[in-house]
């Protein structure tokens, strides 16, 4: 049997266990236990698994995307290992290597209401990337502010690494099914895109706040992407629409996030802060879960609780902590604003929306779910009232050591409907 654990970030929730793909029979095993795991229509279900092996003096750590492909880093999912790592230690800060490598992680500020938080330094960014061996565009090193017709005939791409391959296009308006069919194209096209990049847009909302949402290879469209924020704040940056050092506010539809660049020797390094969330621990076995098995449901199982699996001990505190969060910042309401082009944003009629998760005042309101041209999105405020009801269906047992809060995400309310660039 093993252990593990169901984190989010931005409500990207991710798989972290203490195992490492040498522990499995075979390739085949581990990636089908990856995608047995993260299935949604199984006992659990989430956006990817970090194995870690923490025996060493640097742990070491493998990430597995949702379809069972492997990939550099998660960034989110970094945050929730970097928890558990500096938990388990006792630390304020580690270095974790992830691929080829190093991360280093620390404790960033618990928010009033409990939630704690991460903060993750990246390698430096690279706008003339060759990700191992091929470009993100092929033929186009570096590609900044580059005209892809084959994805879309207006807009100006940009690509970087971080070390994941990323795209990033500066939006006006933002449209959910323009951006799932551009991203369809990059994992269709790989004479184009070799490296089958993850697609980021970027909507300004004010000078130092951006809406972004990614279509993440291996994943689709998650409700928010680690990398993605932190490949797009370098972007906002080498397209001049501010400073590297400047902490950037960040809004998905999983939370929000702040961003910001250290600059050394003429490099970038992205520093993202947010929530790393502990939701549920679980003992599974992974020969089990290979082979495609899910645990048997014991009978009298509440009604829906079809696909939950019976050994499943939630966080409550952590929960109440994140839910609580996410009620207060969900009674933001936005407020008109100026178009994104325009230097100044409207004045906000409120000083509760944040700029970082552990602050309470910011200069502009904080916006809805951004509309969706397939219909609208679903509210935050029902998912979490969701995720609560779900997440608590199985009390934990008295040796069940839920800690006292972890981070949570903001609200991430809906970028304004300002005229559109595509």
């Amino acid at each position: 049997m093993a252990e593990i654990l169901n984190a989010h970030g931005s409500q990207n929730d991710i798989f972290v266990t203490a195992l490492t793909p040498g522990d499995f029979a075979s390739e085949t095993d581990l990636r089908a236990f990856v995608r047995s795991l993260c299935d949604r229509n199984g006992p659990f279900g989430g956006d990817g698994v970090y194995f870690y092996d923490a025996d060493r003096i640097v742990p070491e750590a493998w990430f597995f995307n949702p379809d069972g492909s492997a990939a550099e880093f998660c960034g989110n999912g970094m945050r929730c290992l970097g928890r558990v790592i500096l938990d388990r230690r006792g630390a304020e800060t580690a270095e974790i290597r992830s691929g080829a490598r190093d991360y280093r992680v620390r404790r960033g500020a618990t928010t009033p209401e409990g939630v704690r938080q991460v903060r993750l330094e990246h390698p430096a960014v690279d706008f003339a990337p060759k990700y191992p061996g091929v470009p993100v565009v092929a033929g186009r090193s570096p590609a900044v502010q580059a005209r892809l017709p084959e994805l879309d005939p207006a807009l100006a791409f940009t690509a970087v690494t971080i070390p994941n391959p990323h795209l990033v296009a500066l939006i006006d308006k933002y449209v959910e099914s323009d951006l799932v069919a551009m991203g369809e194209r990059v994992a269709a096209r790989r004479e184009t895109f070799p490296a089958g990049a993850n697609l980021s847009v970027l909507l300004p909302l004010a000078p130092d706040e951006v809406f972004v949402r990614t279509f993440e290879r291996g994943a689709g469209l998650t409700a928010s992407c680690g990398s993605g924020m932190a490949a797009a704040r370098a972007v906002y940056s080498r397209i001049g629409r501010a400073d590297p050092e400047r902490d950037v506010l960040i809004r998905n539809a999983g939370g929000m996030a702040t961003a910001s660049l250290l600059v050394h020797r003429g490099r970038w390094f992205p520093v993202l802060e947010g929530n790393a969330t502990f939701v549920y621990r679980a003992d599974v076995d992974p020969a089990v879960l290979a082979r495609g098995n899910h645990p048997p449901i014991p009978s009298g199982a509440a009604t829906g609780a079809a696909s939950e699996p019976a050994a499943r001990e939630p966080y409550p505190d952590e929960i109440r902590a994140y839910s609580a969060l996410d009620e207060a910042l969900s009674r933001v309401r936005t407020t008109p604003r100026r178009s994104a082009s325009s230097s100044t944003a409207a004045p906000a009629s409120t000083a509760n929306c944040q700029p970082t998760l552990s602050a309470r005042a910011s200069r502009t309101a904080a916006p809805k779910i951004a509309p969706m041209a397939a219909g609208p999105a679903p509210s935050r405020n029902a998912c979490a009232a969701r995720f609560v009801r779900n997440a608590l269906k199985y009390r934990p047992p008295p040796s069940t050591k839920a800690n006292d809060g972890e981070n949570a995400t903001t609200a991430a309310r809906s970028p304004p409907g300002s005229p559109a660039a595509a």
